[in-house]
């Protein structure tokens, strides 16, 4: 009992009041508290700070980087274009070219609205006709390799048709113009003016395409100075511009402003006509739209004909009068003709006819008149030793001696008219008292 007494008073607690201990406390202690408050205010802008730095010298690194990268690029496209030369560029436009197509239309003979706009709208077009047979196989290659250049060059849109299958009509372009029955057959249309074939075999650069084509391409306007020109290319045209004029001045004048417009016009015919010369039949209600002219600056009648497809008898056309000669007033009229709007219904044919012209009074002077008979001797007595004879060869004489002075006034008659007066140099020729 003694023994296990003594082992129980001999533990030490001292250790709990150690001072390294309490040190130790306090720090933990400390640290507790510094995790759980967080980083002080300060010490956040600090370290905001630093990664705002550390962030802003990244940037400048990088672009340093691309700027190096990016003249690195263009001067190796600059040694590349240096030595490649032109070969590069014709290898951009042939791949240009592959992406974007070879620049030729094809053309559905279904598509009424879009054949009509091609072979009557006046933009200048170059059509290659297939067939059933042909319409697979490979185009030439003068137009597969032209049709961009013929575009930028002049204009020319390049397309492919079947011109021997049936349109809308029922009838195949072909026979609506009179074409061959099979191919090979290439025309070209512009201006509002019929087709006409162009022959495509021995052709190879474009070049000689537009040689071909430039006649066909030109604008002109056209005098009427014969009944027969009216039609052609007036009447018969889906539309026509007449510049009717008195003098030469008055037409100049209209077209100087007419003729910068018809570039963008070119289903428009236009033409001049004499109006001392010829007259024009229209309808009073076309008549009532014709501007007054003011006294002392006369100017040319610009006149829209626009003729209706189908139409028969009186009713064939439409017309409309340009109110001002300006190239504001003109560019909104030519356009409003070519889309047929605002015109008004004409109800007899325009048609044109030489003004009649009143023959010259020719005043003819009167014939010469006869000189005057001496006075006739008195009669002889008669000789009873005269023969008979001798009385008829007197009465021979004086009977000759009145032809002559009848032939004489007859002729003084026919010179006293001139050969020249008269229509058409013709004048009936009369006797004195007429």
């Amino acid at each position: 009992m003694a023994t296990k007494g003594a082992k129980s008073a001999s533990v030490d607690f001292t250790y709990l009041n150690d001072a390294k201990l309490e040190k130790g406390k306090k720090k933990v202690k400390e640290q507790a508290e510094t995790t759980w408050k967080g980083p002080s205010h300060k010490e956040r802008r600090e370290e905001a700070a630093s990664e705002k730095v550390s962030k802003v010298m990244k940037k400048r690194s990088a672009d340093k980087g691309e700027k190096v990268s990016i003249k690195k690029k263009i001067g190796a496209v600059v040694a590349i274009v240096f030595m490649c030369g032109v070969g590069l560029f014709q290898f951009f436009e042939a791949v240009f070219g592959a992406l974007s197509g070879d620049g030729i239309t094809v053309l559905d003979v279904q598509d009424t609205a879009k054949l009509k706009d091609v072979l009557f709208g006046g933009e200048p077009w170059l059509v290659y006709c297939v067939n059933n047979q042909t319409q697979n196989q490979r185009l030439p290659k003068v137009l597969e390799d032209s049709a961009r250049t013929l575009s930028r060059n002049i204009g020319l849109h390049v397309g492919v048709l079947n011109c021997w299958d049936p349109t809308e009509s029922g009838r195949s372009v072909a026979q609506r113009f009179k074409f061959r029955e099979k191919p090979p057959l290439t025309f070209l249309v512009a201006n509002g003016n019929k087709p006409r074939t162009m022959n495509l075999p021995g052709v190879t650069k474009a070049e000689e395409i537009e040689k071909k084509a430039k006649p066909a391409l030109k604008l002109e306007t056209h005098r009427i100075d014969s009944l027969k020109r009216w039609p052609t290319h007036c009447t018969s045209r889906r539309t026509c511009v007449v510049i009717g004029h008195k003098q030469v001045s008055q037409r100049d004048s209209a077209l100087k402003i007419i003729r910068p417009l018809m570039e963008s016009h070119r289903s428009l015919s236009v033409v001049t006509l004499d109006t001392s010369f010829w007259s024009l039949k229209l309808d009073e209600e076309v008549l009532k739209r014709r501007p007054p002219q003011v006294k002392g600056s006369y100017r040319a009648d610009v006149l829209c004909l626009n003729r209706d497809d189908g139409a028969k008898g009186n009713n064939t056309h439409h017309g409309d009068f340009l109110q001002e000669l300006d190239s504001r007033s003109a560019s909104s009229f030519m356009t409003a003709c070519e889309k047929r709007e605002d015109l008004v219904k004409i109800g007899v044919p325009p048609r044109i006819k030489a003004k009649s012209k009143k023959p010259k009074k020719v005043n003819v002077p009167p014939p010469p008149k006869p000189p005057r008979k001496a006075p006739a001797p008195p009669p002889r007595p008669k000789d009873p030793r005269s023969s008979g004879g001798s009385s008829r060869a007197n009465v021979d004489q004086v009977g000759s001696r009145a032809k002559m002075e009848a032939a004489a006034a007859e002729e003084a008659l026919f010179e006293a008219v001139e050969e020249d007066e008269g229509v058409d140099g013709l004048q009936p020729r009369t006797s004195a008292g007429s």
